[in-house]
């Protein structure tokens, strides 16, 4: 039986909380950035949403803690995916 490592927990929940903000202002800039290209480039703004969703899979894969959870990947994703989307809605319809 493990014992409970209090340490390694309390990193590897920091790290993802990192991952988390880091991979939310990613797809904000991202979405603003799309949102902000002329009609005729929506193929481009695609692109850029595929572009935001590997980057956050990436981010999880490329950190480095011991307690990583199948949940982290799909957390990530539709964090960035609903980030993305929310600030690309946003900056088509500017008040």
């Amino acid at each position: 039986m493990d014992v409970f490592n209090r340490e390694n927990y309390v990193k590897a929940d920091l790290t993802r909380g990192k991952i988390m903000i880091g991979s939310f202002f990613i797809a904000a800039f991202m979405g603003i950035l799309s949102g902000l290209l002329p009609m005729g480039m929506s193929s481009i703004g695609f692109l850029l949403l595929i572009v935001v969703l590997f980057s956050g899979i990436f981010l999880v894969r490329r950190a480095n803690y011991d307690i990583k959870k199948s949940s982290d990947y799909l957390i990530v994703f539709f964090i960035t995916l609903f980030a993305f989307l929310g600030f690309w809605i946003i900056s088509l319809n500017i008040p």
